[in-house]
């Protein structure tokens, strides 16, 4: 019998549809349908209607009193007594479902030197075997897993050392058998083909060299780098490059003797690392890496790390211990580590251990039944069910634990609900006191009710929570979806008065009216990994100005970034103004494309030395710690030529900015003397510099100081 014949799906708890191939059926009429549970009868059922599609007759078959339970065989018996399973995965939508099979316990392979435990849930599962091959063990051992119905667990216990045994869960679902990965896999083989059992350990036995990272008490101290693994040294001659251990070495030098990889990382002055994905994605194949390119925002697992990375992608334990061991050396240059995860959704339903084990039940369904698709991948999670709720926290809680990372930034966070993301980052701040969490709070059109969406529009109901915040990157620099466009300061003074807001951590009513209540949910930036990176978009805007007149235009915008309330955050290479070619989407473009280019650094070494000046500036003068944009600390003037000062009320002096991003110069008058500090070359450190009138040149940054002890002497 060709099962592709027949279907019998459960689309409600009365309602079965049975479709019959018309290649079978031909002019039989079937009067009835027998139901069966695990082999037995238990009720007849006639068709109230039957209609038909191109290729098949459909049966619908009403029935009462009787209850579907997941883990348990049903079938519909057709006429010439042939059988066919019933999908009854309905249930997965049921409040019913979600809110009785739950576990809270420990899921996947829990390894002790004496024994192994291995738990995974999947209620629809009739029967799950363990499929088994021990370390240097040519066999395959299979172990029927014991069923606990009640909760939708299936677990076995196996005596022995089982470290770096390889192993996939078998389960019958409606009478169809998937031999799966563990969803909860610490370790994958190649190409995620397999789990393997691990032995913890041996990855806690790897120095994440905590101890060097200097204090970090308040969020609005932080300097966010974004970065990926590969694209760091992917266009250098490291015979490794592209993995997690060459980005981890230290040592390496451009030709004229700048630093390379992780050393330039610690040389710019950030405090956090944002690595780009680096849980298992699904389409660059791990044995063949060099061959293909993706940013990784395509998720398979959501515990494991990425094989493409590693030295090894077919050991249990290279690119977990290689991923600890990053982070650890980024902990050794002070540098702490974010990492960017993508909980909204999986890369292929079909194909993916969660949907496979529980159908329909992480995935957000519509009302007619479809996949709800807000993160236009296809699907997104239903971060609302307790089950899916828990993986998230799950891999959060074992990301700070296997990989001692910092913090996380939540790629497409509006498609989690609040209170997921509220609970994540309570969980993670009871591990670790100084954890970050920021995301994406963009409003895309997932099936969630509008208050339950973890995007900015919800702010006040994730305090701890910083959004990139598009309104100072759409002002700042000129909108990111209209290349043409000038922003305030690529050129266009109209855009002052929004200047001033974003400047302020959008959380003043002046010119817009505020979109968070405190600047630290404001995470600021100009520059991503999506769209065209900063210089590309200048390029386009101010297509009649000079690479010399742009790149000025770049050391305004990051300093504003820099010293703008609220969380900077720069993408890599945006600091000397690196080009994509005009790629404004580059997740799959390449090493050409994407990759940090060295030679342009030993180009433009004076936007890197600028670069490290501002963060130096930044940190001495003008952390945002104390400083209240409703009061007095901050003030503006407007100066000729669109120009604008902004003036700040230290706690021992007086800084006054004045940014210029005309090409006009102009002169400014001191009340007092002011000493300049800073300005398009970085820190002025050759000779103090005391000026009354200020020349302010086009398209220039100025820093003046004024000691609040010297001003209070001469008024007396």
């Amino acid at each position: 019998m060709k099962k592709s014949l027949f279907q019998a799906v459960a689309k409600s708890g009365n309602v079965i549809e049975v479709a019959i191939s018309k290649e079978y059926y031909g002019a039989n009429s079937q009067k009835y349908f027998s139901l069966y549970q695990d082999g037995k009868a238990v009720m007849v059922i006639s068709p109230v209607s039957i209609s038909e599609s191109n290729s098949s007759y459909i049966f619908t078959l009403l029935y009462q009193n009787f209850t579907f339970k997941p883990g348990y065989k049903y079938e519909i018996k057709l006429f010439n007594n042939f059988f066919v399973p019933v999908d009854i995965s309905f249930l997965a939508k049921t409040e019913e479902f979600e809110k009785k099979y739950r576990y809270d316990g420990k899921l996947g392979a829990i390894y002790s030197k004496e024994k192994t435990t291995f738990r995974v849930f999947s209620p629809f599962s009739t029967s799950v075997i363990l499929k088994l091959k021990r370390k240097d063990h040519d066999k395959i051992e299979a172990f029927v897993m014991d069923h606990n119905l009640d909760v939708g667990i299936f677990e076995i216990t196996i005596d022995g050392d089982l470290d770096e045994a390889k192993y996939l869960y078998s389960a019958t679902i409606f009478d169809e058998t998937y031999d799966v990965p563990d969803p909860y896999s610490y370790a994958l083989g190649s190409n995620s083909r397999y789990s393997y059992v691990i032995d913890p350990q041996k990855i806690y036995a790897v120095d994440t060299h905590d101890d060097c990272l200097p204090p970090f008490d308040d969020v609005l101290k932080a300097i966010i780098y974004e970065c990926d693994v590969r694209d760091m040294t992917s266009k250098t001659n490291l015979p490794d490059k592209g993995t997690y251990n060459a980005l981890a070495k230290e040592g390496y030098l451009t030709k004229n003797n700048n630093p390379m990889g992780l050393d330039y990382l610690g040389s710019l002055g950030v405090t956090h690392i944002q690595l780009q994905p680096v849980l298992d994605f699904q389409t660059i194949d791990d044995d063949n890496p060099r061959q293909s390119y993706n940013w990784g925002y395509d998720p398979s697992f959501f515990f494991a790390p990425e094989g493409s990375y590693a030295s090894y992608p077919d050991s249990a334990y290279s690119r977990i211990i290689e991923l600890r061991n990053l982070v650890g050396m980024l902990h050794k240059k002070g540098l702490r580590v974010t990492l960017d995860v993508v909980y909204n959704h999986v890369f292929d339903t079909s194909y993916n251990s969660f949907n496979i084990l529980v159908p329909n039940y992480y995935v957000r369904l519509n009302h007619d039944g479809s996949f709800s698709n807000g993160s236009g991948c296809g699907n997104d999670l239903e971060t609302r069910n307790y089950m899916c709720r828990k993986m998230i926290i799950d891999s959060l809680l074992h990301c700070i634990d296997f990989f001692d990372v910092d913090g996380f930034r939540f790629d497409l966070m509006g498609i989690l609900d609040v209170e997921t993301v509220n609970r994540g980052y309570q969980a993670c701040i009871e591990k670790k006191n100084n954890i970050m969490f920021y995301g994406e709070g963009w409003d895309l059109p997932t099936n969630l009710p509008a208050d339950l969406k973890a995007n900015h529009y919800n702010y006040n109901k994730l305090p701890n929570v910083a959004f990139f915040n598009d309104r100072f990157r759409d002002i700042v620099k000129g909108k990111t979806t209209t290349l043409a466009v000038k922003g305030y300061l690529s050129g266009d003074p109209n855009y002052l008065d929004g200047f001033k807001h974003v400047m302020l951590g959008s959380s003043v009513a002046l010119a817009f009216a505020p979109m968070f209540t405190s600047i630290k949910q404001s995470l600021n930036y100009v520059e991503c990994h999506d769209n065209h990176v900063l210089f590309d978009k200048l390029k386009c805007c101010c297509y009649d100005e000079s690479v010399e007149d742009i790149l000025k235009r770049i050391k305004m915008i990051n300093f504003s970034t820099l010293i703008a309330c609220g969380i900077p955050f720069f993408h890599a290479g945006q600091e000397i103004g690196l080009s994509k070619k005009g790629n404004g989407n580059s997740y799959n473009s390449g090493d050409d494309i994407n990759g940090f280019d060295y030679s342009v650094l030993d180009e433009r070494e004076d936007m890197y030395v600028f670069f490290k000046d501002a963060i130096t500036l930044k940190k001495r003068f003008i952390e945002m710690e104390g400083v209240d944009p409703t009061n007095v600390n901050i003030s503006f003037d407007n100066l000729p030529c669109g120009a604008i000062k902004i003036n700040y009320d230290l706690k021992n002096c007086y800084v006054y900015i004045i940014l210029n991003p005309s090409k006009n110069t102009f002169t400014y008058e001191f009340k007092d003397y002011a000493s300049l500090i800073f300005n398009d070359t970085g820190i002025v450190t050759s000779h103090e510099v005391y000026v009354h009138l200020a020349i302010i040149n086009a398209l220039s940054i100025n820093v003046f100081l004024v000691s609040k002890e010297e001003k209070e002497s001469e008024d007396d």
